[in-house]
């Protein structure tokens, strides 16, 4: 189970990092999105696996350093329709 968990959280940090990098792209939110939402569900998988055993006790696991990542493109375009309203 321990390595499973290694490469769901690697594919989570990798999704991530794709999402974000695509983020700040041309026309690359609209492809960071999808990317994004397939990190957070494996982010999230992580997450789940690692409080239901309890393999990993750190405060910072890759599940959330994914979710973090993967969540820039909604924060994105949260700012850019802020921005847009003044």
């Amino acid at each position: 189970m321990n390595k499973k968990l290694q490469i769901i959280g690697v594919i989570a940090v990798c999704l991530g990092f794709l999402s974000a990098a695509l983020c700040f792209l041309p026309y690359g939110l609209f492809l960071s999105i999808p990317v994004g939402f397939l990190g957070m569900i494996t982010s999230t998988l992580y997450v789940y696996y690692d409080s239901k055993y309890q393999i990993n006790t750190k405060k910072i696991t890759p599940g959330i350093i994914g979710i973090v990542l993967s969540s820039i493109p909604i924060i994105t375009i949260l700012i850019i329709i802020f921005m847009s309203k003044k």
